[in-house]
């Protein structure tokens, strides 16, 4: 995601860096044609090095993050179910504009190439998802 040319700044005023989406869970992917932007929901959270009472990490910051795509030129989106947990997300530019891959840890596995890929974070309560 280096070097991608996104506005990731929203992300980083939440999180305070820009996260890989480790664990983080694709909640919805809303496909629209030109000219209205189609959007990929991803809930998301920071790992903190607290453990609870059950021994698991305490997460926080929890938000959903939107990316909105303009001008779909190409997409190979399989395995959506009923988690959808990634190993990670990453953004490139390629000729046609940019590629957003989601590698699959659970679910949902592939990619969406847009001309325009533009972010913004919502914070969520962990009980809202």
């Amino acid at each position: 995601m280096e070097n991608d040319n996104i506005d990731w700044s929203p992300v980083v005023e939440w999180f305070g860096y820009k996260p890989k989406f480790h664990d983080a869970e694709v909640v919805s992917i809303e496909l629209y044609r030109s000219p209205a932007p189609s959007i990929i929901r991803i809930h998301t959270f920071t790992m903190t090095s607290e453990v609870d009472e059950k021994g698991y990490f305490v997460l926080d910051k929890h938000a959903i993050v939107a990316f909105k795509l303009t001008n779909i030129e190409a997409q190979n989106i399989s395995a959506w179910n009923h988690q959808n947990a990634l190993m990670g997300l990453d953004i490139s530019v390629v000729p046609a504009g940019h590629r957003l891959e989601m590698e699959a840890a659970y679910g949902v596995d592939g990619y969406v190439v847009a001309r325009h890929i533009d972010v913004e974070v919502q914070p969520v309560q962990k009980d809202d998802i």
